[in-house]
Order: structure tokens, then sequence, then C-alpha cells
């Protein structure tokens, strides 16, 4: 009987574990880093701040971005990833992705 009962909870864990380990692999980001590495790369176009304008009209502010209906960390990481015709090839490690993710997340409202 105990037997069973292993047997069947088993494949509900293996299933668990394989849903929550892609969490494991992301690095959390750290807003205030972020912030800092959106005012010294990202400003020169974009409006960073909660309430201010870009500099480049083709270029939306921070707060915009964020409150994109779905808007998400995975969303945002590929956003980042991608090339756009009007923005300049900036890259950004891993770290820094994750850093300006959390940073654009604390601007939701929703």
């Amino acid at each position: 009987m105990h037997h069973r009962w292993r047997n069947s909870i088993a494949p509900i864990v293996a299933v668990g574990a394989l849903l929550i380990a892609p969490g494991f692999g992301q690095e959390l980001g750290n807003a205030q880093r972020g912030l800092d590495l959106a005012q010294s790369t990202c400003a020169v176009c974009h409006g960073t701040r909660k309430g201010e304008t870009s500099a480049n009209r083709q270029a939306p502010p921070f707060d915009a971005i964020a409150q994109v209906k779905g808007m998400s960390a995975m969303a945002l990481n590929v956003a980042l990833l991608s090339s756009h015709r009007s923005m300049p090839n900036i890259v950004l490690d891993a770290k820094e992705r994750a850093d300006v993710i959390a940073y654009i997340l604390t601007l939701k409202t929703d």
C-alpha cells in the first residue's frame, strides 16, 4: 500500500520540479543597480524615471513599457535580447538585464 502512494506521488513531484526549475536558473535583479545602469546607458533615449518623457520620441519611457499589458520579466528579457531598427545595439550581460528588468518592473502600477 505504501509503495502505491509513493508511485503515484512521484510523477507529481517530478512535474512540479520541472515547472519550478526554470525559476532557479533566472537571476533575480537588483532594481537600484538597474536604475543606475538605466541612467548611465538608456537615459540618452528613454525616460527612465516615473513620469519622465523620452529624449527620443521613438523610445518609449520606461514607465510606459512597464504598463504594457502582459509585461513581465520574460517579455522584457526577450525585448532586451532582440535587436530593434530604431534602437542602438546595446549589449547587456545577464546580470545587467536582470537589474534593468527588476527596475522597470518597479514602475508597474497594476
